[in-house]
């Protein structure tokens, strides 16, 4: 990423002075905020590369065992709580830490380190801290006792959680991850996002200054090797990963060993089924493209492949490309832009891969849209790519970024078995005026949440339980289903008085 009119040596020196210029952020150790103890290494800009955003705190395996350790040394008496006394510290750490919190500073830092548009990144903060009031009826739900003949089944928490986190809505879902184990007595080790770690080690600071010593830390670090040090830490009774299908076999793996329970969200290549009855608008479009394009499309519930009747695919072409047109490419601190780079230069490519291949299996690609200023950052024009062979990567594989494939069927039967020929089971969506018809086409799609008329981030209820099949993971987030999987049974056998 050469500067033009620079040499070599100058253009080394710029960034080493950007390096020292840019602001560092710490760990969180039982509660306590502390530098890394392996130094720090730089996180960039993916709209402007050259951009050191900080220095993120690399975590020293000390530093690890002791996040561990003062997890375990506080549970006990965290879980002692009950659940009502619990669910009051944790809201009212939640709103100190809303009051504490700048969200226009921290929201730009955020879009800045990740590359989403600032919209976003202020509703992916602000949802981390927003939802204690929602899921402590939840928990009270899933943990109450139950009688099963002369006994009595009662939950209780598993004790240490590891919490790791994705790049793509990392204090989301942090929020989804801790506050469920919080409310249920587990005490939580946090592992960040190596790519932008920045904004959520901020929350997470903020959040645990109104909770007990020792009951929310966060650790951080390049690369792999933190992640899987924690995961497999025998101090951890339990993971919640959230991230790619490679990786969550690797921590599936690594918890074997102790038969740790494991909670796995991961990927998903969702199809969304386009019934005869409905004719493409520019309502319509729009809200597809939403669903599909949301975060430049590295959402795992976003649309990832549409199905329409091969008569109507013409028309479902010109009015997704006319919406499309419409998308502003960019910066995501510009209040113009609607659609950010991609994280990561790899993604990039690989996206850019994935299209040249569709096109080259028949597909035509339209691409309307153009890069504000340039594209000197890691930045996808979106693309849709109309009638490709279904059995290339673009369509079998989850893209991750703003490419979507658009393909015909014969009829209702041709679309389910399409829509199901994944190995992936996250999500899936039907679109008819007629109730009855998707109910019954909803029925035959295998995934762990359907919608009709509807799908995406936008379609989430974080009242019902989320989960994948197949290759999306195992287990549940959210619902009393995914509030009780951060607990576990007891069966208690009442004697004779």
């Amino acid at each position: 990423m050469g500067t033009v009119g620079m040499g070599i040596q100058d253009e080394q020196a710029l960034v080493a002075g950007a390096v020292t210029s840019a602001p560092s952020v710490p760990l969180v150790i039982g509660g306590i905020a502390v530098a890394g103890g392996l130094g720090t290494y730089p996180v960039v800009n993916p709209a402007t590369p050259a951009e050191v955003v900080l220095l993120a705190p690399s975590a020293s395996p000390a530093q690890l065992d002791a996040a561990v350790s003062a997890a375990r040394r506080s549970q006990p008496a965290w879980a002692g709580r009950t659940l009502a006394e619990r669910a009051a510290v944790v809201e009212r750490a939640c709103d100190q830490a809303s009051v504490a919190i700048d969200f226009e500073t921290l929201s730009a830092l955020l879009t800045r380190e990740h590359g989403k548009t600032a919209v976003e990144s202020l509703f992916d903060l602000s949802a981390a801290l927003a939802m204690t009031s929602a899921l402590a009826p939840l928990m009270a739900a899933a943990m109450a006792p139950e009688p099963a003949g002369t006994s009595i089944v009662e939950r209780v928490p598993h004790g240490v959680v590891a919490a790791v986190l994705p790049f793509n809505w990392p204090a989301a879902v942090m929020g989804n991850k801790v506050l469920p184990a919080l409310l249920a007595g587990n005490t939580v080790v946090v592992k960040t996002p190596p790519t932008c770690p920045g904004a959520v080690l901020e929350v997470v600071r903020r959040l645990a200054a109104g909770l007990p010593e020792g009951v929310l830390s966060a650790v951080n670090g390049p690369g792999p090797s933190l992640g899987a040090a924690l995961v497999s830490h025998p101090g951890i009774d339990m993971v919640s990963f959230t991230g790619g299908v490679a990786t969550g076999r690797a921590v599936l793996a690594a918890c074997a060993p102790r038969l740790r329970p494991t909670v796995l969200e991961l990927g998903g290549n969702d199809p969304a089924i386009m019934a005869p009855d409905v004719e493409p608008d520019d309502d319509l479009a729009r809200r597809l493209l939403d669903a599909a394009f949301t975060t430049s499309g590295q959402v795992c519930m976003a649309v990832k492949r549409v199905y329409v009747p091969h008569g109507s695919l013409d028309r479902w072409r010109d009015a997704l490309a006319a919406a499309l047109a419409d998308t502003v490419v960019g910066d995501g601190l510009d209040p113009e832009v609607t659609m950010g780079p991609v994280h990561t230069e790899a993604s990039r490519e690989r996206i850019e891969t994935l299209i040249a291949g569709a096109e080259a299996a028949g597909g035509r690609v339209v691409r309307p849209v153009a890069v504000v200023g340039g594209p000197t950052g890691w930045f996808v024009p979106p693309a849709l790519v109309v009638g490709p062979d279904p059995g290339c990567d673009l369509v079998v594989d989850e893209q991750f970024g703003p490419a979507l494939p658009l393909l015909g069927y014969r009829d209702l039967d041709d679309a389910v078995a399409q829509a199901n020929d994944t190995r992936f089971g996250l999500c899936a969506s039907i679109w008819s005026g007629d109730v009855d018809l998707a109910d019954t086409v909803a029925a035959r799609l295998n995934a762990g949440t359907v919608w009709t008329n509807a799908h995406g981030m936008g379609a989430m209820d974080h009242l019902a339980p989320m989960g994948g099949w197949g290759d999306s993971g195992l287990g549940l987030e959210l619902g009393i289903e995914g509030m009780a999987a951060f607990t576990r049974p007891r069966t208690m056998r009442k004697g004779a008085r």
